[in-house]
């Protein structure tokens, strides 16, 4: 299955904070069959076919939207299937953001307690680039191109460039267009996908895809 062309469904949110205004947007309905946490080895997500699209569709809307907070309500009181969250570990939202925005982590847990409704919004997915590379950009003082990662009230922000995004989509778009095949042909059970990150300390978010993923709505 192709990204491009696909259609995703959102409300678009326009929150104030004294003299600023952001706008958000989220999916129109829960993200079913995901889950989210915050573990010993970096951030983990939990997907499952239609979710996978729904976290692929997002990031590549935030690659491209550099005035917009991409926000994906993962987190879950109660989850199904903890087989691969361990007991303490925390349960997460995800944000995605161009980091011209320069919206400062710390305001999230206002604005995302000021979210109301939001109007009905459909977002045509323009696919996820393939094989984008730094070209030895990355080696000059003033490059600044890199995916950042930030932590702050239950949620993992992560912030960048388009050339950032770009870079760190690749699984991504094949964990859409070819695992769903492959899984078929080597009769496997899922497949994992690492994401690294400016400020994660070394560490990484995990996304892992399996044939059945189901959690509980309950927030």
């Amino acid at each position: 299955m192709k990204l491009e062309g696909e259609r995703w469904r959102t409300l678009v949110s326009t929150v104030r904070l004294g003299r600023d205004e952001y706008r958000v947007v989220r999916p129109a309905r829960p993200v079913a069959h995901a889950s989210m946490h915050l573990a010993s080895c970096g951030v983990s997500v939990t997907v499952n076919k239609a979710a996978a699209k729904e976290l692929a569709m997002a990031w590549a809307f935030a690659m491209r939207s550099p005035r917009t907070l991409v926000y994906l309500p993962l987190r879950r009181k109660d989850c199904e299937c903890r087989m691969y969250a361990a007991e303490n570990d925390i349960s997460v939202d995800l944000v995605l953001l161009h980091h011209s925005l320069g919206f400062p982590a710390s305001r999230w847990k206002d604005v995302r307690a000021r979210l109301r409704g939001g109007r009905p919004h459909t977002v045509v997915c323009r696919g996820l680039p393939r094989d984008v590379l730094w070209r030895g950009e990355a080696r000059h003082r003033e490059f600044r191109d890199e995916l950042r990662y930030h932590f702050a009230a239950d949620t993992a922000f992560f912030t960048g460039s388009w050339k950032a995004f770009a870079a760190a989509c690749t699984e991504l778009r094949e964990m859409v267009e070819d695992w769903p095949r492959l899984m078929h042909e080597e009769q496997r059970e899922g497949f994992c996908a690492e994401i690294w990150a400016e400020g994660m300390q070394g560490e990484q978010l995990h996304v892992q895809y399996c044939l059945e993923h189901r959690v509980s709505n309950r927030r």
